[in-house]
């Protein structure tokens, strides 16, 4: 190979490791499934106590494995970024990625329905001190659910007076005007 094409190791190294890194930039920023944005939800809340900020300052980064999260936010005067792992064990782990030297554990519970994630975490910067909830978006099908049980826990006289008006509403649409009484030719 003549000497002009030849690259020195150093700067194969470098290249190799720059596509390598472009690569796992490329891939990172995949869109989140449903269990990941309940994940990213409780994440996002409890760096948000931790941090005493804002959830929406936080921005998802990306995914480095199932159920570990990069999110980004501005502290301590720069961008940092934090690692933050939801693990089936019940416990939610933060570090943050650049110093290293912050490191959290914090337990969480599902609730009994498996849609929301609760966690108690208080921080003495942040004056909040309600549990952290997080759960999954209502859908259609929530609703629906929603408005069935509303309408089987009220009692059933209002139920009926509901109907009743109902169906008088419908009788009175459903008359036909009285005709006009027949004038006496008075004008």
């Amino acid at each position: 190979m003549p000497d002009h094409l030849r690259v020195p190791v150093s700067r194969r190294g470098g290249a190799l490791a720059l596509c390598l890194v472009l690569g796992l930039l490329l891939a990172l920023p995949a869109p989140a499934a449903a269990g990941d944005d309940l994940n990213l939800s409780l994440c996002k809340q409890i760096l948000s106590r931790m941090l005493c900020k804002k959830t929406n300052e936080f921005a998802y980064v990306g995914k480095v494995d199932e159920g570990v999260y990069v999110i980004s936010v501005f502290y301590a005067s720069k961008q940092s970024e934090l690692l933050c792992a939801v693990m089936p064990d019940g416990q939610v782990v933060v570090q943050d990625r650049t110093w290293r030297a912050m490191r959290r554990v914090v337990p969480y519970t599902v609730s009994p329905d498996g849609k929301c994630l609760h966690a108690n975490y208080s921080s003495p910067d942040c004056p909040v001190r309600k549990p952290i909830t997080a759960c999954l978006p209502k859908g259609p099908q929530d609703a629906k659910e929603q408005q069935k049980e509303t309408f089987w826990n009220r009692p059933i006289p209002s139920i009926l007076e509901e109907e009743y008006k109902a169906m008088s509403a419908r009788d009175q649409q459903n008359a036909t005007p009285a005709p006009a009484p027949a004038g006496n030719g008075e004008k």
